[in-house]
């Protein structure tokens, strides 16, 4: 398979590509958008286990985007369906790509733990932002500097596997473990304009908390639809 290396304009690219995806349906993806964070919401509400059955089926959502966004370059409308269509073409490759992700935030957060940022790891697997006011420098723990750099350094890897790796599954039928590494390989040939990537998100992410969190409405779906942007653009080129 092969793995274009973009120029680092592109990570600018992808935005403007996943912006113009949403102007084509706003509202449904407004729609879709709200519909996966409120789930993720209702899961919270279980205490530990319901975070963790998040993450486990997140990907099978992200992939029926993924689908969504096909059909829409196909002349096709993107529907309230489309969140659910992974479940149904690759469910069990997708839900095996939660996993890993899972096991390897668990890994992680027992590495935060070992380094004394314990506190913040019940925080992290209670779900609850709001808490996080409740941490004190003295909870945290002498080592906690050192925790988020080390869970930083592995979480950028977990994510660069995670990136493209379900619409590897939906669009080229790959196994979970194959697409993870397939998506490493190609996350780190385009670092560069992943780097660009992530710094226009953060500014426009901060961007939309004015006012009122308002944005937040606008950014969510061109965040998602840019998984499929950055795909294309990496897999199949322009």
């Amino acid at each position: 398979m092969e793995i274009n290396q973009v120029p680092a304009s592109h990570g600018w690219l992808w935005i403007k590509q996943a912006f113009a995806l949403f102007r084509q349906s706003p509202l449904i993806w407004i729609a879709l958008s709200v519909s996966i964070f409120l789930l993720a919401g209702l899961l919270g509400v279980i205490p530990r286990l319901g975070s963790l059955l998040f993450q486990l089926i997140a990907p099978a959502f992200t992939a029926g985007l993924m689908l969504g966004c096909k059909a829409m370059e196909s002349g096709e409308e993107l529907e309230i369906a489309h969140l659910f269509a992974g479940f149904k073409s690759h469910g069990a490759q997708l839900v095996t790509i939660g996993g890993i992700y899972l096991v390897g935030l668990i890994l992680i957060a027992g590495v935060m733990s070992a380094l004394g940022a314990g506190a913040l790891v019940t925080l992290m697997l209670q779900g609850h932002a709001e808490s996080a006011t409740a941490v004190t420098p003295e909870m945290l723990g002498p080592g906690a500097g050192l925790a988020v750099l080390a869970a930083l350094a592995l979480l950028v890897p977990l994510l660069m596997a995670y990136w493209f790796a379900p619409a590897l599954v939906v669009f080229r039928n790959l196994g979970a473990v194959e697409a993870m590494k397939t998506s490493f390989a190609a996350s780190l040939k385009n670092v560069v304009p992943f780097l660009l990537y992530g710094m226009v998100m953060f500014v426009l992410f901060i961007l939309a908390t004015i006012p009122l969190m308002l944005g937040f409405l606008v950014m969510l779906p061109v965040a998602f639809a840019s998984y499929y942007t950055s795909y294309k653009d990496v897999f199949e080129g322009q």
